[in-house]
């Protein structure tokens, strides 16, 4: 072939730009690490509605056809521990675990809820006082942890302490709590995505929707609602690009924030407004799926058992 022939063929095929690089195979479609229930404000009681309540909303986590591997329960278990005495508090624990006993048979990680805590005044000398009682029945050892599975990393807060008075409650993250979680998120692998779960929500609109929370002509947010130190765990997150999702309770409400990187999720409550009513504001009794992703990414699903 002599040069005129080569010159001839090159002029027949395709343009080519040498600063396009060439076409690469398509990226691997992202896998599902794994699949959790999030229930959470059960707020359980011994009267027969909120048990068999409870119980129908287990048989329907259990019974989807995708099954989640384990439940992830926000806080709030039971009705209410803050201003009972030990045999009513006795009472709704033991109402909680008969239903759980007979009704559930999958794992359960649990989250301290502000009404899990033993607030009783009379009760000030007795060793179960405060969270003790409620870490003890819930087996997690501690009230605040993290765990690992499947590739992501979890973060279970401890959101609520008690005034000084020990008659209520704020929502923050604890001197304490805060260095531990510092040196947690520092000792974890960069590459491994982070779920974090308070109960009380870190950072959601949830707090506006209530005309009781303007108060001349301003908006004024209870730490009750969203947690005091928000701005420091904001501040903390950005520094750790793997943190992809914070999960909430509380609000008995249904929202999500996407704010740098990471995204807030408020997930609704089994119980609706308190066992008075299936829904509370605008969002249904229910409870939510999650999907989390290998590539970090999260899909939340909230269904209604009812």
């Amino acid at each position: 072939m002599n040069r005129r022939t080569i010159l001839k063929s090159a002029a027949l095929l395709p343009f080519v730009n040498p600063s396009i690089e060439p076409a690469t195979s398509a990226p691997m479609a992202r896998k599902r690490s794994i699949r959790f229930a999030y229930v959470g404000d059960t707020h359980i009681t011994p009267e027969a509605k909120p048990m068999e309540s409870v119980a129908k909303c287990f048989h329907h986590v259990q019974n989807q056809k995708d099954k989640p591997a384990f439940v992830l329960h926000g806080g709030d278990v039971i009705m209410d521990a803050l201003k009972q005495d030990r045999d009513a508090v006795q009472k709704q624990w033991d109402a909680w675990h008969t239903v759980v006993k007979a009704d559930n048979s999958l794992p359960i990680e649990y989250c301290i809820g502000n009404h899990d805590v033993w607030g009783y005044e009379q009760a000030k000398t007795d060793p179960m006082y405060g969270k003790k009682w409620a870490v003890d029945l819930m087996k997690i050892g501690n009230r605040y942890r993290s765990f690992d599975r499947n590739g992501w990393h979890f973060i279970i807060l401890d959101s609520v302490q008690l005034t000084p008075s020990n008659t209520w409650y704020t929502g923050s993250i604890d001197p304490e709590q805060m260095e531990w979680l510092r040196g947690d998120l520092a000792k974890t692998n960069p590459k491994t995505p982070v779920l974090i779960l308070s109960h009380i929500p870190i950072f959601s609109p949830t707090g506006f929707f209530s005309e009781q929370n303007i108060k001349d002509e301003k908006w004024t947010i209870p730490a009750a609602l969203v947690l005091s130190n928000t701005p420091e765990l904001l501040k903390l997150f950005y520094q750790h690009p793997n943190i992809k999702a914070a999960l909430s309770g509380h609000m008995h409400l249904l929202d999500r924030v996407d704010y740098n990187g990471v995204t807030y999720f408020c997930n609704g409550a089994v119980c609706g407004n308190w066992w008075k009513a299936d829904t509370y504001q605008q969002t249904k009794a229910g409870y939510a799926l999650f999907d989390l992703y290998d590539d970090g990414s999260v899909e939340r699903t909230y269904l209604h058992y009812s």
